[in-house]
């Protein structure tokens, strides 16, 4: 569709797991026009996760590229603003030049780094001072995993970037920067303080001019320069906005900025957050707990490795590519009972975060018969998930306490999948229109702030328009209770194998 509006407005981008989504919005909040570019991920190790900073920079050049096709004026936009996924290891040489392929948040490698932070530090005073427990995803195991591997690399590194965005931010304006929800992940970052923690650089033996700024997520970083304008063609001068982590836009762009009002985020990985206004140590030791794009409020985060990254490959291996019509595949879904006749999934197909943080975990069916269908085991794979979610959420809150849970993200397409998400989860559940592009409409709302087109970031919920609400249906809600009891004891039977499985014969 050409575009048939001179207005002016802000281009969010929102560089994700599996691609990088840009959409320009009007001062409104109203999605205009928007694309989603992709780019591969790559594993050449097991446990290993990693993608090309490069190929951001690409799918973000074609992104601009296709709004300038579809008629939208460089002159129209007024701003960027910036989100991303985070807990990612890239060095960067003098020259803003990767030394490395990323390591990816999902990437497991660097499980003995942590377990030496942790002795070196200790778990309690590693919580007291970033908030978070230090594990092998988190970005300064990667970090001390590289300085170990790769000593040379790490000699010659001048940067280090954790969040997808800034790597953006940098070739868009040269400068470098990053915001607090994302350097929350990092473990680096004083929770109370917003500033590098000395004593975890220290461990590292790494220098604090290898970390960048810390900024608001509505302060500007720098403007467009003449190189970037070049390859991009949007406007030289163009204020580019901080903007924040994916799990704080999203939060943001949903609009779920109340203690009860959950935000569950369905992509390749997935979340269940809530915001609270008070820090709680006692809450975090198997959460996530991030600044949010205010200084009063910090959101509390389960994250889960594995929600989309299921269900794609679920229906990866029951279908060729040219097979899969999703339409029919929701019908079907729509007609196998709760419970999938008695099959249980456990979804951890690269390990797990929450609840369980475990990289020893893997995916399991349970309870196959010849009777069994394709259906069955998509269905079961859903349900899997849910249960997942369901059991991260009882970590923030009783489920009766919340008023709303707002679903984002891909996975939101899916009826069927939101259906149950109500059913299992027992509560309200909606999903905004254009969800899938939440983390966008935060990184803009960012920016207006910046601008000052609008006055806060509660304006946001002035943006945002329901696409459709499920409500729990008494009868599966009923059922899914008996069958949630008996998938609560699945993982804790199973992992003594876990630990002793075979990776080689």
């Amino acid at each position: 569709m050409e575009l048939s509006t001179d207005q002016p407005g802000v281009i969010g981008i929102d560089v994700g797991t599996s691609g990088t989504k840009l959409a320009f919005f009007s001062f409104e909040g109203k999605e205009i026009l928007s694309t989603t570019e992709f780019y591969p991920t790559n594993s050449p190790q097991p446990g290993w996760v990693e993608q090309y900073a490069e190929d951001w920079w690409e799918a973000t050049l074609r992104g601009l590229h296709f709004f300038w096709e579809k008629g939208l004026k460089p002159n129209q936009v007024a701003a960027i603003g910036l989100s991303g996924q985070m807990e990612n290891c890239l060095l960067l040489n003098h020259h803003g030049q990767p030394l490395h392929p990323v390591i990816l948040y999902s990437d497991s490698r660097a499980i003995q780094e942590a377990a030496f932070i942790n002795k070196q530090i200790g778990r309690k005073k590693v919580l007291q001072l970033v908030g978070n427990r230090i594990d092998q995803a988190t970005t300064a195991a990667k970090l001390l995993w590289m300085k170990r591997n790769y000593p040379d690399i790490f000699r010659s590194a001048a940067r280090l970037v954790s969040g997808a965005k800034d790597y953006i931010i940098f070739r868009f304006t040269g400068n470098y920067a990053t915001d607090s929800t994302n350097a929350s992940t990092t473990g680096l970052m004083n929770i109370h303080t917003l500033n590098w923690e000395n004593s975890m650089l220290d461990c590292l033996g790494i220098d604090q001019s290898l970390l960048p700024p810390i900024l608001l997520a509505s302060e500007k970083v720098g403007v467009i320069t003449k190189e970037a304008a070049r390859e991009s063609h949007l406007p030289t001068g163009c204020p580019v906005f901080c903007g924040l982590g994916d799990a704080g836009a999203a939060q943001l762009g949903s609009g779920a900025i109340d203690a009860n009002h959950a935000q569950c985020y369905l992509g390749t990985t997935g979340w269940i957050a809530l915001v609270k206004s008070e820090y709680q140590e006692s809450l975090n030791k198997k959460l996530f707990v991030l600044n949010g794009p205010q200084f009063n409020q910090f959101i509390y985060i389960a994250p889960l490795l594995n929600a989309g990254r299921a269900f794609d490959w679920i229906l990866k291996i029951l279908f060729q590519e040219g097979e899969r019509n999703y339409q029919e595949i929701e019908n079907h879904l729509s007609l196998v009972p709760c419970g999938s006749n008695g099959l249980y999934f456990l979804p951890y197909l690269v390990g797990e975060r929450c609840p369980y943080n475990d990289s020893n975990a893997t995916g399991v069916f349970l309870g196959f018969t010849d009777r069994t269908t394709h259906f069955d085991m998509i269905r079961a794979t859903l349900e899997g998930v849910t249960f997942n979610l369901r059991q991260a959420l009882e970590m923030l809150t009783e489920s009766s306490l919340l008023s709303e849970m707002t679903v984002i993200g891909g996975g939101s397409q899916s009826r069927v999948w939101v259906q149950m998400i109500a059913d299992i989860c027992g509560c309200k559940v909606s999903v905004p229109i254009g969800s899938a592009g939440i983390p966008g409409l935060g990184a803009a709302v960012a920016a207006m702030v910046g601008l000052k087109i609008i006055e806060d970031f509660s304006v946001v919920k002035k943006f945002l328009v329901k696409d459709y609400q499920s409500i729990p249906e008494n009868n599966n809600k009923r059922r899914y209770e008996l069958i949630y009891q008996f998938y609560q004891k699945i993982y804790p039977t199973l992992k003594p194998l876990f630990k002793k499985k075979l990776t080689k014969l």
